[in-house]
Parts: C-alpha cells; sequence; structure tokens
C-alpha cells in the first residue's frame, strides 16, 4: 500500500479497530494475565486469520462500525 494513502487513511480516522473484518476478543491462555487480540478476517487480506498488521491498516480494510472503539479490557462482552 502507499505510504500516502495509508496516511491519507489514518487522517480519516481509518484503523484495524474500526475495520469491518476486525475480530477482537480477550485471552488469558497463559492464566496470568487478560489480553485484548485482534484478529483480521478479512478473506482477501495477507493477514486473513492472523494478528492485526502493526500499522493497524492493511489494503483490505472496510469501514464497519462507526461508533465501534478497541474494547477496554475489563470488558465483560467478550470470549475468553
Amino acid at each position: 500500500m502507499s505510504q500516502l494513502r495509508i496516511v491519507w487513511l489514518r487522517l480519516r480516522g481509518s484503523s484495524c479497530d474500526n475495520c469491518a473484518f476486525a475480530d477482537t476478543f480477550r485471552s488469558n491462555g497463559d492464566g496470568q494475565v487478560t489480553r485484548l487480540h485482534t484478529f483480521c478476517r478479512a478473506p482477501l487480506s495477507p493477514h486473513f486469520n492472523r494478528p492485526a498488521p502493526a500499522e493497524r491498516l492493511c489494503h483490505s480494510w472496510q469501514p464497519g462500525d462507526e461508533s465501534s472503539q478497541p474494547p477496554e479490557v475489563g470488558d465483560s462482552t467478550l470470549t475468553a
């Protein structure tokens, strides 16, 4: 993805956290600390079924729920 497009999308507020394909869930697999994970579920993304990329944006981004925000760690609506 071109650097100019990345900058433009970030200025508009686009990120993996508000993508239609983002799947955020809680996991405490090590039994110690609860962690939030965001996985990409976009079928055409190079990050399909993998953790969201560090830059939090890819070419498969599509607008999701505009009011969505990353969940808080103590959110009880997330599955364990």
